[in-house]
């Protein structure tokens, strides 16, 4: 039985979520598990916009203790890092390499200080009895990881690890004990629990399908690139995020500039208020520039424009991590960017995105005011009302929509950033740099704007937000009929950076409840798509930008073949599409019980799915905050209007009918 060379085959998509080196793994019909070994079948990615993404790596390292490896991540740029995309399969070896004997409990290893070779033929030297692998392990949160062998042998006349067996007892695995049975010796080795070398602590024994062993430390961003603009040239994130908002507040218009041009360009604003403060008349100043050719316009007068629109992770007075301020900062950049440009496309010339993978967004309004559109798809004229009923203010299908699963090194023993080391993974051409590993492809997606006044509604009506909050209270009701002031509500009290780790509960009320709703309704979503456009379900993923807020669906191209399917799903069954969601969150074959369930109405019968398609690991999701129950306001339910006019009697026409498609 050797402990070599074992190799498992799956999609990158799998690879990048749950089999990153380190973690050990289950070999399936092996009956074994296994520790993934270093990725050395990788290539190095040139074209990337390397800079954004060792920016957000240094972000995230920062938020962790690093105890024992805070000199790796100090003061990374982009030559000591380098960036790999796997491209064929993963190997592993076996561990533990402990196994015992089900009949005489003899212990079998191949471990080097205690070797006891494995027999090939996976049969007990002692008794001829069936092995069993002890699957067992200790884990630190500095990153240590140890098998459930003994820490010592045994000391009596110098027997070490000669012959031992496991003593079970009725208690559970942290009582075991190993005892010599060198000529009945009897004496005990210990347990399977063991100490840290390098901390001098450790959890276990943990059996090897425990989630505290391995947290992948990864992130997805939209890989939309910039254009005719060097990187390096786009301001920090701060800067870079209230620039973006400047222009999806409105309160910048761009005409003869792009969004990186606003960006890059300073402007003269400067020079505006000191010729205004000496007593000229604005009027005449902004002439007078004008003539000359010179531009009030740029990052100087939008940074201006939005010195009030803080994340409230990002406040001074709020989370005390310059690292988490400075994530909400990046974060708050990302989802602005991207959906900005995943709905309006790029707003230069066309020319010069020729050859990139640049978005190509077709908005539903503008489909179904054409009639020959309406012509060839007479359910279209559905269409609104059902976007109506589920609170969905705009839709679009995006072709190209390029996206960036970034994999840069993993954590053990706490879910907590703050408690655990960040651990690096080994280069796969045995460099000193820093190894980040990612996967890029375009895909197809559809990008779902959810109605900020259904939402600010829904709050109300289950007493997030009153209306007898003070004015300055995060309790207080924003104006639903500002839609403006509804944008800048959702970007300041969304708390992104408390969303960054799925198994840790997001401790922020209104984020929470943000969330938890847009991420059961993209489930709700996902789970009826594959029937709608042919795709199975786990080659399908989401992204979910709560403070914009919006949904993306989107194909996984690496997995399957996909060409067109979103788009027909999109343009041709958007109406059952919509109704079978809303019906999903009504009904569970487990009712009442997963109904019922403190935890949250949410499980494998009904809105859970594969965990290679969610971005959250299955984890805050809800039925009951769409269809109401247990004392909740559903979404979906009629108590909850939108900001898109009444939907009358739709909700109830459109669902009658649904069944007959």
């Amino acid at each position: 039985m050797t402990d070599d060379g074992l190799v498992m085959e799956r999609g990158r998509a799998q690879v990048m979520y749950s089999y990153g080196e380190g973690n050990v793994v289950d070999m399936g019909d092996l009956g074994v598990t296994a520790e993934v070994r270093p990725w050395r079948n990788s290539y190095e990615i040139e074209d990337i916009d390397k800079e954004r993404i060792v920016t957000e790596v240094q972000n995230r390292a920062r938020r962790h203790l690093n105890r024992t490896t805070g000199k790796v991540w100090e003061d990374l740029t982009v030559e000591n890092v380098d960036i790999y995309q796997p491209f064929r399969g993963i190997e592993t070896r076996l561990f533990p390499t402990v196994f015992y004997c089900e009949d005489c409990k003899k212990v079998h290893s191949s471990d080097r200080a205690k070797p006891q070779m494995l027999p090939d033929d996976g049969k007990c030297t002692a008794c001829d009895g069936q092995l069993t692998q002890l699957a067992f392990v200790n884990v630190c949160r500095c990153g240590e990881l140890k098998d459930p062998s003994p820490a010592r042998g045994c000391q009596k006349d110098g027997h070490g690890y000669s012959n031992y067996r496991l003593q079970k007892t009725s208690s559970g695995p942290a009582t075991w004990r190993f005892r010599c049975q060198v000529n009945g010796c009897g004496e005990s080795m210990g347990g399977m629990a063991k100490s840290c070398p390098v901390c001098n602590e450790m959890s276990g024994p943990l059996p090897t399908a425990s989630s505290q062993i391995y947290y992948a430390q990864r992130f997805v961003r939209a890989n939309i690139p910039f254009v005719d603009v060097d990187p390096g040239e786009i301001p920090p994130d701060k800067q870079w995020a209230r620039v973006l908002a400047a222009v999806y507040l409105g309160y910048q218009d761009l005409e003869d500039m792009t969004i990186e041009e606003l960006a890059t360009e300073e402007g003269k604003m400067s020079q505006f208020d000191e010729m205004v403060k000496s007593g000229e008349d604005p009027e005449t100043v902004k002439r007078i520039l004008e003539g000359m050719g010179i531009s009030l316009e740029g990052r100087e007068l939008a940074l201006q424009e939005t010195q009030h629109i803080t994340p409230i992770d990002a406040e001074p007075h709020g989370e005390p991590d310059e690292a988490v301020r400075q994530l909400a900062w990046s974060n708050t950049a990302h989802a602005l960017f991207t959906f900005m440009r995943s709905t309006e496309g790029y707003d230069g010339d066309q020319d010069k995105i020729q050859d990139v993978d640049y978005p190509i967004p077709t908005q539903l309004d503008d489909l179904l005011s054409q009639p020959e559109f309406r012509q060839d798809h007479p359910q279209s004229s559905r269409y609104r009302d059902q976007l109506n009923a589920s609170h969905i203010r705009r839709g679009w299908v995006v072709d190209q929509f390029p996206l960036l699963n970034v994999l840069y090194g993993f954590s053990r023993g706490d879910p907590e950033p703050k408690k655990t080391d960040l651990n690096r993974f080994t280069h796969p051409r045995g460099k000193s740099a820093i190894p980040v590993f990612a996967d890029r492809s375009p895909s197809e997606a559809i990008v779902l704007e959810v109605d900020r006044k259904a939402i600010v509604n829904w709050l109300v009506a289950n007493g997030i937000l009153r209306e007898d909050a003070d004015d300055d209270s995060r309790r207080a009701i924003p104006d639903v009929d500002d839609e403006q002031a509804l944008q800048e509500w959702f970007l300041t009290n969304v708390a992104t950076t408390e969303i960054e780790n799925p198994f840790d509960d997001i401790e922020d009320e209104i984020t929470d409840a943000v969330y938890t709703l847009l991420h059961s309704m993209s489930h709700c979503l996902l789970a009826r798509a594959g029937e709608q456009c042919g795709l199975a379900t786990d080659t399908l993923g989401e992204r979910i930008f709560p403070n914009v807020p919006a949904i993306v669906i989107y194909a996984a191209t690496t997995e399957s073949f996909s060409l067109g399917s979103m788009s027909t799903l999109f343009k041709t069954r958007l109406h059952p599409w919509l109704s079978q969601a809303r019906e999903l969150a009504s009904d569970c074959l487990l009712d009442p019980a997963c109904a019922e369930d403190p935890e949250g109405a949410a499980c494998d019968a009904c809105i859970h799915i594969s965990e290679t398609s969610c971005e959250y690991f299955n984890h805050a999701l809800d039925r009951r905050l769409l269809e109401g129950g247990d004392g909740l306001v559903g979404f979906w339910t009629r108590e909850i209007s939108n900001g898109m006019g009444t939907v009358g009697g739709a909700e109830q026409d459109v669902a009658s009918t649904a069944s007959d498609e």
